[in-house]
C-alpha cells in the first residue's frame, strides 16, 4: 500500500507528508487528523451530513468531517477506510472544577437545542422500559448461571451479595419513571427529531479555547434529550466531589435549553437506575466477554463502594 502517512494527505489536496499519533495522522495545513475506521459508508455519510447541518444552524463546535478530492467523507485503501476530521486539541472537562462542569453543560445544551428538526434522521430508540425489561432478564440469567456453578469466583459472591438491593433500585426507578410524563414526551422528541449523542463522557467533551466542544458523534439516535443530561449528571455524581447539587446542574442547563417542568423527575428517576452496576454484570458474564475478569472485579469493587455517596447524592435537591 506504500507509505501511508504520504498517501493520506494527497486524498484531501495536502502536500505535506502526515504526523502518526496514537493511531491516526495529524495533518498541519488543515488542522485535520485522519482516522481509520471500520464504519459503514452509509454511517460515515450519516455522520458527515448530520454535522454538516449542526453547522448551518450555527453549532460548529464539532470535529467535522473534511470532503476527500473525490467529494466522498471517506476513502478507501486496500480494506482500509480513513476519515479526515477536524483535529480538536483541548483537555477533558474537569469534573471537580465548577468552570469546566458549566462549559460542559452549556455546550450540551446548546448541542440539543440546535440538534431538533434538522434534515438527518438518526435511528429513533425504543422507551427506557424496553432497555430496562431485557436488563432484568440478564440479571436472572446471570443469578442463574452463578447458581449451576459448583465454585464460586470473587465476582460471583459480590454479584450474589448485591443483586437484590440493585433489583430493588432498578424497580424503583421503573416505578419513579412510570409517574412521569416521559413516554409522552419521548414520543414527541422522535417525532421532532431531537437528536442525541448518547456517549457524553469526559474523552467526548473537549474544552478548546474557551468552549467546550461535541466530538465523536458516532452513535446519534432520535430519543428524548433529557436522556444524554441524565448520562451526564450521572457521570458527574459519580467521578466527581458532587459539590453542585443536581437541581443546579438541571438550572445551568435550562438557562440555555429550557426543559418542560417534569424534567427533574424523569432525570431523577433514570439516576435511580443503576446501570454502572447491571452493565459490569453483564460484561461478566457474557460468553464474548472483551474485558478480563480482574478488570472487571476492580470496576464492580468501584461500583460498590462509590454507591452509598451516590445515593446520598441524588437524594438531595
Amino acid at each position: 500500500m506504500g507509505d501511508i502517512a504520504a498517501i493520506l494527505p494527497t486524498y484531501y489536496g495536502i502536500s505535506e507528508r502526515a504526523r502518526k499519533e496514537r493511531g491516526s495522522y495529524i495533518c498541519r495545513t488543515k488542522q485535520s487528523r485522519i482516522i481509520r475506521t471500520s464504519e459503514p459508508l452509509q454511517v460515515i455519510e450519516q455522520r458527515y451530513n448530520l454535522l454538516e447541518q449542526l453547522a448551518a444552524a450555527g453549532f460548529t463546535y464539532t470535529d467535522r468531517i473534511f470532503l476527500s478530492t473525490q467529494n466522498t467523507p471517506c476513502i478507501t485503501l486496500g480494506r482500509e477506510a480513513y476519515v479526515m476530521v477536524r483535529n480538536i486539541i483541548g483537555n477533558e472537562p474537569n469534573l471537580n472544577s465548577k468552570k469546566d462542569v458549566i462549559m460542559a453543560l452549556e455546550s450540551i445544551a446548546k448541542f440539543h437545542k440546535t440538534g431538533r428538526n434538522i434534515p438527518t434522521k438518526p435511528t429513533p430508540v425504543s422507551p427506557l422500559f424496553d432497555t430496562w425489561k431485557k436488563n432484568t432478564v440478564t440479571l436472572e440469567q446471570s443469578l442463574k448461571q452463578v447458581h449451576r456453578t459448583t465454585r464460586l469466583s470473587d465476582f460471583d459472591v459480590l454479584f450474589l451479595k448485591n443483586v437484590s438491593r440493585f433489583t430493588e433500585l432498578a424497580n424503583a426507578a421503573q416505578d419513579a419513571l412510570q409517574k412521569t410524563n416521559y413516554v409522552q414526551l419521548q414520543a414527541e422528541a422522535i417525532n421532532q427529531n431531537h437528536i442525541c449523542h448518547n456517549l457524553l463522557k469526559e474523552e467526548n467533551l473537549p474544552i478548546m479555547d474557551g468552549v467546550c466542544h461535541i466530538t465523536r458523534l458516532t452513535e446519534p439516535t432520535r430519543d428524548l434529550q433529557l436522556t444524554d443530561l441524565a448520562n451526564f449528571i450521572r457521570r458527574y455524581a459519580r467521578r466527581s466531589e458532587r459539590e453542585m447539587p443536581i437541581g443546579q446542574l438541571i438550572e445551568i442547563y435550562d438557562r440555555v435549553n429550557p426543559l418542560p417542568s417534569t424534567a427533574e423527575e424523569i432525570i431523577r428517576a433514570q439516576l435511580i437506575y443503576p446501570s454502572p452496576f447491571i452493565k459490569t454484570v453483564s460484561q461478566y458474564y457474557t460468553k464474548k466477554r472483551g474485558w478480563t475478569p480482574i478488570v472487571l472485579m476492580s470496576r464492580m469493587t468501584d461500583v460498590l463502594e462509590e454507591q452509598p455517596f451516590y445515593d446520598n447524592y441524588i437524594s438531595n435537591p
